[in-house]
């Protein structure tokens, strides 16, 4: 039963609103999710090598999926108003396995269809964990010391990426694109003022403000967008495996399988903080049916071709700025986001944002991650065991993202992903020093 101790808001989860404030509301999920979601495309389609097609209708199908999860959470899963949208976990591990995959030999084309069957794994295993009760032992291995090197870690390998992005450099383009750097400056400094100056729903969207200034100025400057407009059917249904039939690949499974459970943290941070604005305790089996939907989430991203979802804890953060946890709003909002999921049109819009911009928008939120991660080293006390805890995986995961991938050739192709993966390889580490080598409770 919920339990109700507290009650400070506009309207609570099942209050009815007037009709011109819902969709006032409606109006300000839908920013929200847009500049949360709208650079996702862009990163993952220059990281897989799609073309413009192709990056345009993998924007159309985020839209379009992330909001059917949102939906089935909001009334069959937790029954909050928190959306399920890209996450910066997934497409860290998107944009990684991508830049090891030609040392491995695996063309972009078979590691796609490789993604899709790891999300589809990953998504059972999640339901699994929901119908079973298991989400607490699960989350019991990510200790502070593991989530927090899984943050640094995730950070320092996408920093690479990221620069280059930033910087215009590619493959095409060896060398420092001024313009772009310069460019990306600006966005950063835009999304950073916004976001320590800026107050009350200016604030919430400093990310999209980011991109908004970004894109202006790289059309003044004849800085070149990421995708260029094509002509577009009006309306059309997503393609479902659009990369191709699913292929299998057991260390990208065991990658999307590892990733799906950190991000389960995300559910349980994203209903705790909803609890606590909502003045409730939920029951046990909120979380367990917003696991289960979850894993719904993750297999609809595979079967659309996403980016893996998460729940966005900031979710709750908006609930609290606007006082409105009315459901009704939120769900307006869902069925907007999957309309437009259906318009073409607005996905190659979305898909013609400037790489540069996109990158720097996502440089900046990962700040965040980091920030994130020191928090959980702040948890621990910091001496004797946990030192080598944490910083051996951080040591050893930093240090090969610095090997060239032609070192591990000569091991096994499981083994090539662990090694070739800084942030894999570390993940383990930390866990197997956490729970087996350096047990607390044989090393206090």
């Amino acid at each position: 039963m919920e339990k109700e101790t507290k009650q400070d808001l506009l309207y609570g989860l099942n209050d009815k609103l007037p009709l011109n404030r819902s969709l006032a509301y409606c109006v300000q999920w839908l920013v929200f999710a847009l500049a949360n979601s709208a650079v996702v495309p862009i990163v993952v389609g220059a990281a897989l090598g799609l073309d413009q097609a192709g990056t345009a209708s993998l924007a159309q199908r985020t839209f379009l999926f992330s909001a059917l999860a949102s939906l089935l959470q909001v009334f069959f899963g937790h029954r909050l108003p928190i959306i399920e949208g890209p996450s910066g976990m997934w497409l860290g591990i998107f944009i990684t396995l991508a830049a090891i995959a030609p040392a491995l030999g695996k063309p972009l084309s078979v590691l796609r269809t490789d993604l899709e069957m790891g999300l589809l794994v990953a998504g059972a295993g999640l339901i699994f964990l929901g119908l079973t009760g298991l989400l607490g032992r699960a989350l019991r291995l990510f200790t502070p010391a593991v989530t927090g090197s899984v943050l640094v870690l995730l950070g320092l390998q996408l920093s690479g990426p990221f620069l280059k992005g930033m910087l215009g450099i590619s493959l095409q383009h060896p060398a420092i694109d001024y313009k772009s750097a310069v460019l990306s400056a600006v966005v950063i400094a835009a999304v950073i003022i916004i976001n320590l100056k800026g107050r009350g729903f200016l604030k919430s969207i400093a990310i999209l403000i980011g991109i908004l200034v970004g894109w202006v100025i790289a059309v003044l400057t004849g800085v070149d967008s990421g995708v260029q407009w094509v002509h577009q059917q009006p309306v059309s249904l997503p393609r479902l495996f659009a990369w191709g039939t699913p292929t299998f690949d057991f260390g990208i499974v065991l990658t999307s399988v590892l990733t799906s459970l950190l991000v389960l943290s995300n559910l349980v941070a994203s209903i705790l903080a909803m609890e606590r604005v909502l003045g409730i305790s939920l029951p046990h089996r909120t979380y367990d049916r917003g696991v289960i939907f979850t894993g719904v989430a993750d297999i609809l991203a595979g079967l659309g071709t996403t980016v893996g979802f998460v729940p966005y804890s900031a979710g709750a953060g908006l609930v609290s700025l606007t006082g409105v946890a009315a459901r009704l709003p939120f769900a307006l909002f869902t069925v907007a986001m999957i309309i437009l999921g259906l318009l073409p049109p607005v996905g190659a819009f979305l898909s013609s944002i400037p790489e540069p911009v996109g990158y720097s928008v996502l440089l900046a939120s990962f700040c965040q991650m980091i920030g994130f991660g020191l928090k959980d080293y702040a948890r621990l006390k910091l001496e004797g065991r946990d030192y080598f805890v944490v910083g051996l995986p951080v040591l050893v995961g930093t240090g090969l993202m610095f090997l060239p991938p032609e070192s591990f050739t000569t091991v096994p192709v499981l083994a090539q992903y662990v090694l070739g993966n800084g942030f894999v390889a570390g993940m383990l580490l930390c866990l197997l020093l956490e729970h087996v080598l350096l047990p607390k409770r044989f090393f206090p």
